[in-house]
């Protein structure tokens, strides 16, 4: 699909986005003018009296007409969201009867404005003729004579546009679409269309002006058209709860072959969901640009000292910032935007780095849902004073040191496999670079919020989450150094395996109990601060994946490695004709064995190979027999000669 291409669906469907905004921000549909309000003074001596007079008649009918302009919002925000996610060609349409809808109402209104000019004519000549005037009273009687055949050809020129608008919303499609109306030629409904909009001047010249039917012949001009108006909007509904359907189906088959995220990402490539928010972004910026009291209220930016036009500059920003966090339409407007910072920030790093990461395209897009959610889970759009700014500091830090997470996974895959491997120094040092930022951050970023009036459950969190990354930054570097002594000098060669699982060990384990503070924190939050069911699914989100996931797989690890060392110990030691039969060659590691131990299928193996291959499955890895039977039993425990199996 062409960019212009692209750029004409984004502006088709960008209304939409500014009607869902406006009904979101109280502009359009409100009723909080209609909103219950109870008074139950004085309920401690008189409850029941008191409870009887609140709900009188005055406050059920408040009730139920909010409750009515309540599902009336539902049902536009829902119907706008259906025709977001509509082909353009079915938007058109809805766009057409809307405006087919707007054609007729100026049509009824020039067929009263002609009717209003046609009695006002005749009861001015009708006076004139039996009162009896002067000669210029009638020149002027003639004068508005002149004035309402110009009226009239003026309308009838108006109107004959108004059919040509409709026969190509309406009649051209309803023919294509049903036989009711096929059987009619399309020119000839065109006339009679045109005849019946013109209704009023045809009963000017066959009816009586006095005739009550003149006057309602504004009304019954509509008829018609509003009738094919009809029975087109009827094709259109059928034609978009058809879509649905159809995409309710597509969605199901996407989620079992794509899984959520795989189906969300296709979703916003084909309905280009990013561009239409970053233009619905610059669009809602540029309308605040040119209401903002701020800029109005300046006289002149040349009479301004540098200081006055700082001020001046933070302060229509943060009247930005403030108005973009109002509802979640703009909230999501905003994260296409910090998606955009994230994608380029993330490049940038990459490209020092010199990283080729997979899901480098993936990675912004999910740095806008996050801030997103961060948002939600915060209720940054219900709170109205300056804490909503406070809100959105607070949630770009998460958001920062949550890329920082990422950029550490990364980074850490390019350092173990630099330590491992015989590259150039660049490449050991340019993944490194990030390291500085993971470090650095904690001690100056969290060490100086701390010193201003944030809530401590934040500070605690935030504190928690670059702790984590420290933990994680220096188990990386503690390996690599680990892996170079291994790769490069004599040291560590025996016991590095078990050097490198104590390692991870203890650094899982404070990442555990990072993992669990902040379990209690947001619980603590949930409880006592903000509650929410955003909050309440990220908790348990949080204690499903990197709680109760991350134990029960360092469980698993653990029992394993433990169960492989005691078999491994339980081996007899292989014999020098068992070496010499094997060419003194581990079949694992492909090294030379002055020492060894048999299973029981009389294969040898290095000790410490054969431990790390029971740690991944319990399986001889030549013949693949299983080895969970007891090995004190095997045979190779009393036959250390035995013939090895080929």
């Amino acid at each position: 699909m062409s960019t212009t291409r692209k750029l004409m669906i984004v502006f088709a469907r960008l209304p939409l986005l500014f009607l869902i905004d406006s009904i979101l921000n109280g502009a359009l549909l409100d009723f909080s003018s209609s909103s219950l309000k109870l008074d139950l003074q004085d309920t401690a001596t008189y409850p029941l009296e008191a409870a009887s007079e609140a709900f009188s008649s005055s406050s059920v009918s408040s009730f139920f007409a909010a409750l009515f302009w309540f599902g009336v919002k539902t049902a536009v925000i829902s119907l706008s969201l259906v025709l977001v996610c509509s082909p353009v060609n079915s938007l058109l349409d809805v766009y057409g009867c809307l405006f087919g809808l707007g054609m007729l109402y100026l049509s009824y209104h020039l067929n009263h404005y002609v009717v209003q000019k046609m009695v006002n004519t005749h009861s001015a000549v009708s006076e004139s003729c039996n009162v009896g005037h002067n000669v210029s009273e009638n020149l002027k009687i003639e004068d508005i004579g002149n004035e309402e055949t110009l009226s009239i050809v003026v309308v009838m020129v108006i109107q004959l546009c108004f059919v040509l608008v409709l026969d190509r919303i309406c009649i051209s499609s309803t023919m294509s679409k049903t036989d009711l109306i096929a059987k009619y030629a399309r020119y000839p409904t065109d006339i009679v269309l045109y005849c019946s909009v013109t209704l009023p001047l045809f009963f000017r010249s066959f009816t009586d002006m006095d005739s009550g039917i003149i006057k309602l012949s504004p009304s019954l001009a509509m008829l018609l058209p509003l009738t094919l108006l009809l029975i087109h909007s009827f094709f259109v509904m059928l034609n978009l709860i058809r879509i649905v359907q159809v995409g309710v189906v597509v969605m199901k088959a996407g989620v079992r072959e794509l899984g959520i995220d795989g189906l969300l990402m296709q979703f916003m490539d084909k309905t280009n969901v990013s561009w239409l928010l970053q233009i619905f972004f610059v669009s809602k910026v540029t309308h605040l640009l040119v209401t903002s009291e701020v800029l109005n209220g300046i006289p002149s930016w040349l009479s301004l000292s540098q200081q006055e036009i700082i001020t001046t500059l933070m302060t229509l920003m943060k009247e930005i910032l403030f108005t973009m966090c109002g509802t979640i339409l703009c909230i999501m407007g905003l994260a296409s935007i910090v998606s955009i910072i994230s994608g380029l920030g993330l490049r940038i790093v990459y490209a020092i780095m010199g990283a080729h990461d997979d899901e480098e395209g993936i990675q912004p897009a999910v740095s806008g849902f996050l801030f997103v959610l961060l948002a939600m889970q915060t209720g940054i759009t219900s709170i109205n004073d300056s804490n909503r700014l406070m809100l959105l500091f607070q949630n770009c830090v998460l958001l920062f040191v949550a890329n920082q997470h990422v950029v550490q996974t990364v980074a850490a895959n390019l350092v173990l496999r630099a330590s491992t491997e015989e590259v150039a120094i660049a490449n050991h040092l340019r993944p490194m670079l990030p390291y500085l930022v993971f470090f650095t951050f904690p001690f100056t970023v969290v060490a100086s919020l701390w010193h201003y009036p944030f809530r401590m459950s934040w500070l605690l969190a935030i504190s928690a989450f670059s702790l984590e990354l420290m933990i994680k930054s220096t188990t990386t570097l503690s390996i690599y150094v680990i892996n170079m002594f291994h790769t490069h000098t004599n040291y560590l060669q025996e016991n590095v395996e078990d050097l490198l699982f104590y390692l991870k060990a203890v650094c899982g384990c404070l990442e555990f109990a990072c993992g669990i503070f902040l379990l209690f924190n947001g619980a603590y939050i949930f409880l006592f601060e903000s509650g929410g069911i955003i909050r309440l699914v990220m908790m348990v989100i949080h204690f499903y994946c990197n709680i109760y996931q991350t134990a029960l797989k360092g469980w698993s690890t653990y029992k394993l490695r433990q169960s492989a060392w005691e078999k491994v110990n339980k081996l007899q030691p292989a014999s020098q004709e068992q070496l010499d039969e094997n060419d003194d060659i581990c079949p694992i590691c492909y090294q030379e064995m002055t020492e060894a131990v048999v299973v029981k299928c009389s294969h040898v193996f290095h000790k410490g190979c054969l431990q790390k291959w029971l740690s991944i499955q319990e399986k001889c890895p030549l013949c693949h027999v299983d080895l969970t039977e007891d090995i004190s039993s095997s045979p190779n425990s009393n036959n250390n000669d035995a013939e090895p199996v080929r």
